[in-house]
């Protein structure tokens, strides 16, 4: 903490000490003085002649000296702390959020295209489940999904597949430890 804080009055003081700075505090002073010469004048019921006046140069360079002073205070701020931990959880949630609504569209596209398939091109998942694990008694929910999209491109929830494996009478789905697992009956 104490070196954030020596960093920060270092900044602050190296942006005081700068040429920059300087030309502004210049202006700002001649254009106070020239605003307290007005209200002087003002007051005694006189007429301001412009005695003092910032040329046009001085406030091309008080701009200049600005936007110069402006640059260094967000390098300052850029070096101090880059991001805040608020930003970047907030961009690693925006950015999970689109990624799962992203895969979320892709299951609708590919359970909507295996809807609109005609039935004779589904493998009975009865013999998908013997074909591909003749004699395991117990694997995953998981496995059978993936190798169900490898085999015919189509992904099924786990909810749909639970269903048609149920329906074998052959296997029953178990939810051990948030874990689905299949069983051999």
């Amino acid at each position: 903490m104490d070196k954030d804080c020596d960093m920060v009055y270092k900044n602050v003081s190296d942006i005081y000490k700068s040429e920059e700075f300087k030309t502004y505090d210049n202006f700002v002073t001649l254009v106070a003085k020239c605003v307290w010469q007005i209200r002087d004048k003002d007051k005694r019921c006189k007429i301001w002649n412009e005695q003092i006046r910032p040329a046009m140069f001085e406030m091309k360079r008080a701009i200049d000296a600005l936007v110069v002073l402006a640059g260094k205070v967000s390098e300052y701020n850029a070096k101090m702390n880059p991001q805040c931990s608020k930003c970047k959880a907030a961009m690693r949630r925006y950015n999970y959020s689109v990624k799962e609504i992203e895969r979320m569209r892709n299951d609708y596209a590919d359970l909507k295209k295996e809807a609109e398939k005609p039935a004779e091109n589904k493998m009975d998942m009865l013999a998908f489940l013997n074909k591909n694990y003749p004699t395991a008694d117990d694997f995953l929910l998981s496995d059978v999904k993936k190798k169900y999209k490898e085999t015919f491109g189509i992904v099924k929830t786990f909810d749909v597949l639970k269903e048609e494996i149920e329906a074998t009478k052959l296997f029953k789905v178990s939810r051990i430890h948030n874990v689905y697992h299949v069983k051999r009956l």
